[in-house]
């Protein structure tokens, strides 16, 4: 009996090695051509009427560069330009109270990324995304505002691994 367990994860490795699966993004492995090794991160242009967003938005992407990609985050002179546009925030009521009044709202932020190489102004990727986050509404307009900025926040950290992600996964 217990020969048979030693033998079954024998078997499925050697499977797995024969069937065309493999294991990817190993130290070295860059999804970009080599001539690619820095990024520009331009800053947000904001099209909402919401204030701050592209702030917020900018330095979270400048974090996530800088934290862990393969491509070097420069100032300018860079090999790819990665331009980020917040194309809308949409603010709707989502839940009411038994008197009639909003109790939530939910908040969706679209973004528009496009990467483009620094040489020949040619696109390389381009991609929308969009989150949508829930608050609740209270009869203090500063309060709500303030969850609203939270919903926010939490919208931005939401997509920026996932354009991070993104990029590299469409190479």
């Amino acid at each position: 009996m217990s020969k048979i367990w030693f033998q079954i994860p024998f078997l499925a490795v050697l499977t797995l090695s024969g069937c065309g699966y493999r294991f990817s993004g190993g130290p070295g492995e860059s999804p970009f051509p080599p001539d690619l090794k820095t990024i520009v991160l331009e800053s947000a242009v904001n099209s909402t009427t919401v204030t701050g967003i592209e702030t917020e938005f900018t330095n979270g992407l400048r974090r996530e560069f800088a934290l862990g990609t393969r491509l070097i985050p420069v100032i300018s002179g860079g090999d790819l330009i990665l331009k980020t546009i917040i194309a809308s925030f949409e603010d709707t009521p989502s839940a009411y109270r038994a008197d009639g009044k909003e109790s939530t709202r939910i908040g969706t932020l679209k973004v528009v990324c496009s990467l483009e190489r620094s040489d020949t102004k040619k696109i390389q990727w381009k991609k929308d995304f969009s989150a949508s986050y829930t608050y609740d509404v209270t009869d203090s307009i500063a309060e709500t505002l303030s969850n609203r900025r939270r919903a926010i926040s939490r919208i931005t950290r939401d997509l920026i691994p996932r354009i991070h992600r993104s990029m590299y996964d469409s190479f």
